[in-house]
């Protein structure tokens, strides 16, 4: 090349990756070749620049979401560890324990003044508060409650209350509260129950008994009362009355066995000759608790006292004070008697001779039976009219005989006349009001019995009688003077007995199933009970009637 002007020569140094400014020359060059390669290498700087950019993009975007994903799932399990803690330290809170039961509560504040009798419980050393008269116990159930039962006003349910297996059905709180709402019952009269549940629970006597002049009676319609409402010896609020109730019944048993069971068969009723009615009412009590608690000490003392119950029937069937034999029956003496045996053989009673009395006893109180009435003393002319209706009715419906016609015939005449009777006054001498807590009680239960729509009426009215007419601290007391005085029932004895048939009528809804549609002997649901017994009652664990 022949240099024919001066001229900047830039010069590319592939060795190094870049331009160097280079010597002037005074020659001319021919640039054709060095521009290629300046060209390529620019070509190749700026591909290079172009992917740096979204690399190194795309490498910070990754980072990032890692180191988000790592913060996240720290913060996550940080919280995560938080709430276990939380958790950790609510389970280790200890609850406070209730009082005792027999702290006193405040007293409970009226909030209606138009019927003080529902809302002025004032009983000391029990717990009278709202929480009291709920009915809450949810003990393991004693009874069937499975049973289906029909609405009232169409009774059809269990085929006989004499024989049926779930004689007792229905007395747990969830049978209960089915029971209530079929049949009728209200709010308001099963807290008044409560009440009186209470009260007896207040005034037991320190040695289990109740009562002062009549305690064989009256501890046995106490606890006959308890065991209604589904109590026995594991309840949370009574279990302790009611372990002491029958520990007292089990020990009058058996300290009177050779003064009761002797061949005179008098019942050591004493002066006043009316251990036909007290130990009938033992033995009664006895029998439910047998079912309903299953001790081998109850059952025992229950066959102790059904003996004389069974030794002590008349030949027709019949009962008479001190279980004389050989005079005039009276139908008085015989209802408690009658309730007993039944009660007996629904625990399981294989005790001899006892299908033989519930068979003379039905026959009895058919043989007996007149156009509208029973008798009261078979030497008297008197019948005491309404008391002895029911009386013998019941009896016969308990017996597994409510379709027999003497049932049948005399319960609608209760139904259809006897109502006007129910009205809270008392009187004296013959009146169908001399005894009225008496009558009322047994025609409750008729009524119930029966269903449709005379018991409806009738459990409109009794409920309103008892619920108007309880005193606030939660007992009753007849209406009657003469029916307290007649049985020499001064005092507490007065007000136990009055409260006990009061609150067994408000039982009635799930004491014993309705049974209209019966099938007695004759159809092979009674049936003769075996002389011998291959296994004892299972006791109940932890039950200690001795200590």
């Amino acid at each position: 090349m022949n240099p024919t002007t001066t001229s900047t020569s830039i010069y590319f140094d592939k060795s190094q990756g870049y331009d160097l400014e280079r010597q002037v020359y005074e020659e001319e060059e021919d640039y054709s070749d060095d521009y290629a390669l300046i060209l390529e290498a620019y070509k190749k700087k700026r591909l290079i620049e172009a992917l740096v950019g979204p690399v190194v993009s795309t490498v910070f975007h990754v980072l990032l979401i890692i180191v988000l994903a790592i913060f996240i799932t720290d913060e996550y399990k940080e919280e995560a560890s938080e709430i276990a803690v939380v958790i950790e330290e609510i389970e280790e809170v200890e609850i406070e324990e209730p009082p005792p039961l027999e702290e006193p509560e405040p007293e409970v504040e009226p909030k209606d003044t138009t019927n003080p009798v529902l809302t002025t419980v004032k009983i000391e050393n029990v717990d009278t508060n709202d929480a009291a008269l709920e009915d809450t116990n949810d003990e393991e159930p004693q009874t069937d409650d499975s049973l289906d039962q029909e609405l009232v006003s169409d009774v059809v349910v269990s085929p006989s209350a004499f024989a049926s297996p779930s004689v007792y059905g229905g007395r747990s709180a969830a049978g209960r509260a089915s029971s209530v709402s079929k049949f009728g019952g209200s709010e308001v009269g099963q807290k008044a129950l409560l009440r009186a549940l209470w009260w007896l629970a207040k005034v037991q006597n320190p040695d289990g008994s109740w009562g002062k002049t009549q305690k064989e009676a009256m501890t046995g319609l106490a606890v006959l009362t308890f065991l209604a409402h589904g109590e026995t010896t594991s309840s949370k609020h009574f279990g302790k009355n009611v372990k002491q109730g029958v520990k007292w019944l089990c020990e009058k048993i058996e300290a009177g066995k050779n003064k009761i069971q002797g061949q005179d068969n008098k019942g050591g009723g004493g002066k006043t000759g009316r251990s036909v009615y007290s130990h009938a009412l033992m033995a009664y009590a006895l029998s439910e608790a047998t079912a309903m608690i299953g001790a081998s000490q109850i059952e025992q003392a229950m066959n102790d006292a059904i003996r004389v119950v069974i030794k002590g029937q008349m030949k027709n069937g019949g009962y008479f004070y001190n279980y004389q034999k050989g005079g005039p029956s009276n139908l008085s003496n015989a209802s408690f008697n009658y309730q007993a045996l039944k009660a007996a053989y629904s625990a399981g009673s294989e005790e001899p001779g006892l299908y033989e009395a519930i068979k003379k006893s039905i026959d009895h109180l058919k043989a007996t039976c007149k156009e509208t009435e029973w008798y009261y003393r078979s030497d008297n002319k008197n019948s005491r009219g309404p008391s002895m209706r029911c009386v013998g009715t019941l009896c016969l419906q308990l017996l597994g005989e409510s379709d027999s016609e003497e049932a049948q015939r005399i319960g609608k005449y209760i139904e259809k006349n006897d109502m006007q009777y129910l009205v809270w006054k008392g009187e004296k001498g013959n009146s169908p009001l001399a005894f009225p807590l008496y009558f009322w009680y047994y025609g409750t239960q008729v009524m119930f019995q029966r269903g449709g729509t005379g018991w409806k009426t009738w459990n409109r009215k009794f409920q309103a009688l008892l619920t108007e007419n309880q005193h606030k601290e939660g007992y009753w007391e007849t209406p009657s003077a003469f029916e307290g005085d007649r049985f020499a029932m001064p005092g507490i004895d007065k007000k136990v007995y009055s409260t006990t048939l009061c609150a067994l009528m408000l039982t009635v809804y799930y004491r014993y199933l309705p049974s209209s549609k019966a099938i007695g002997p004759k159809g092979g649901e009674l049936k003769e009970a075996k002389q011998k017994k291959d296994e004892p009652v299972m006791e109940e664990e932890g039950l200690d009637l001795v200590d």
